[in-house]
């Protein structure tokens, strides 16, 4: 029977190897509050002033795309209250993990949060602030698209922007 030494060498050395391999593109960058969200834009920080022209011009770029303003605590701080965002309509078939998915609630709001887990009722998702994740899954009848870019104003660039 092998050591208690060298079989926890042997582990470390496994999982040292494997664990690049089942990574892939998840990057501890990747993660916020345990939860993927590789596939979600980081967003930009512009001046105030700057955020929604900004947004708008690259949504003019892609047919399918909206703007909207996000409000709430739960995606920070990948998205604070306040972010533009810029989302496109995708197909459901097209969802993955780690995208920041924008669904239409039983209550008629629209919710942006992450896609943590496809289910058989449909894609998981969480809020990055949220303890657990949503109770209503997003399903194709309820998805309204994604997130492709976002805007932070800055206040530090806004303060900046006021002294020129």
């Amino acid at each position: 029977m092998p050591s208690v030494a060298r079989t926890t060498f042997l582990l470390f050395a496994v999982l040292t190897v494997l664990a690049p391999l089942r990574a892939g593109d998840q990057s501890d960058a990747a993660w916020i509050s345990g939860i993927f969200t590789g596939r979600s834009p980081l967003p930009e920080s512009v001046t105030k002033s700057d955020a929604p022209r900004r947004a708008q011009a690259v949504a003019t770029t892609r047919p399918g795309t909206f703007v909207l303003v996000g409000g709430g605590e739960s995606m920070r701080p990948l998205y604070t209250d306040g972010t533009i965002l810029v989302c496109r309509q995708l197909p459901y078939a097209e969802l993955a993990r780690g995208m920041t998915a924008l669904y239409r609630n039983k209550e008629n709001r629209v919710v942006a949060h992450v896609l943590v887990a496809k289910a058989r009722d449909g894609w998981r998702v969480a809020g990055l602030n949220n303890r657990l994740h949503d109770m209503e899954p997003v399903v194709a009848g309820n998805l309204v698209g994604v997130v492709f870019a976002a805007f932070t104003p800055s206040p530090l660039l806004a303060a900046n922007e006021r002294r020129r």
